[in-house]
């Protein structure tokens, strides 16, 4: 992430196979920043063993590597990456039985402050981080977009990765 030798190696390598690399993309990780307790032991999968069956010490290699992503993708000339936001919220999208009331306003609360620092991150480093609509996350449509948004307090380098294969899943119309 901190060579820009590293990273000019890989986009010379990709493009000599035709390919062109148009962001990195951190879901795994960035699913990690953020995972409610009732998917620890799944989602440590995701993680390097050093950190399985510690949450605490999973989140933060979790931060680290979203955040070198960023300077890679500076490294690159990339201008976008693409990420989950991960779930604090999820496991109480159906709401029954009934949440204490405020608990999905507390937990976009957590969820800002996880990913405020990071998106700092990206804006110093002038890439945008385009998350993921996706059943799942605590951002899975349109509205959850804009709860995310206002708890970061409009962060400019939150944005949404436009992925309409999850829109026919849902029998939506995506090019309207």
């Amino acid at each position: 992430a901190k060579s820009k030798t590293y990273c000019d190696e890989i986009k010379g390598v990709a493009k000599e196979n035709g390919v062109e690399v148009t962001e990195l993309s951190t879901h795994l990780q960035g699913q990690l920043v953020a995972v409610n307790p009732a998917y620890d032991e799944a989602f440590d999968a995701f993680a390097p063993k050093e950190v399985h069956g510690k949450p605490k010490e999973r989140q933060a290699w979790a931060t680290e590597q979203v955040k070198l992503a960023a300077k890679a993708s500076r490294n690159m000339g990339l201008d976008a990456s693409v990420s989950f936001t991960g779930a604090l919220a999820w496991p109480y999208v159906y709401p029954w039985p009934q949440r204490p009331q405020g608990l999905i306003e507390t937990a976009f609360k957590e969820l800002a402050k996880r990913w405020k620092p990071i998106l700092d991150v990206y804006e110093d480093n002038g890439v945008d981080m385009g998350y993921e609509i996706h059943p799942g996350e605590d951002v899975f449509d349109g509205a959850t977009f804009e709860m995310f948004l206002d708890a970061l307090k409009g962060h400019k380098r939150c944005q949404i990765n436009y992925d309409p294969s999850h829109f026919v899943l849902m029998h939506l119309d995506y090019l309207d």
